[in-house]
């Protein structure tokens, strides 16, 4: 498992791996970056776009709480499982995961706690997967994994 320090630069080698909606709305946080630095298309909710991979992690038409946790945890990590099969087939390219943060919730409703928990569900996680030095801790803890870094 791999593991990246401060933000993710755009570079020609660099998927940016961000939660979205299935809308495609792009419009707060990560989603907005990966429109603005990484070629994410408006109207695109799911999958490889650009230097960006998007994986539905909020559904904006569920207005109840905000739409906090308005997809179920074993959808996302459908969506994470799709996405590791896409890093596979791309194995020049760096899958960097655009969550750092571990006990807050994030804008979908979910802990990075709970959100750690479906990427670790998701499958074997390909070797050109990167999660930030946040995250990397965290999922070491919980599995006892070997490192390289960026």
């Amino acid at each position: 498992m791999n593991y990246y320090i401060g933000n993710i630069k755009p570079n020609k080698d660099v998927i940016f791996v961000f939660g979205s909606n299935p809308e495609g709305r792009h419009g707060k946080g990560a989603a907005y970056i990966a429109k603005k630095d990484f070629g994410a298309k408006y109207g695109q909710g799911e999958g490889l776009q650009g230097n960006s991979y998007a994986i539905p992690t909020k559904d904006l038409r569920v207005t109840k709480n905000g739409g906090a946790k308005s997809i179920s945890p074993k959808q996302i990590v459908n969506s994470i499982s799709k996405m590791y099969q896409v890093a596979n087939e791309n194995p020049d390219k760096k899958f960097m995961v655009a969550y750092r943060n571990t006990s807050e919730k994030s804008l979908n409703g979910y802990t990075g706690y709970e959100m750690i928990n479906m990427f670790l569900k998701a499958g074997v996680i390909p070797n050109n997967v990167y999660f930030s030095k946040e995250w990397y801790d965290e999922m070491k803890e919980k599995n006892n994994v070997n490192s390289k870094s960026l």
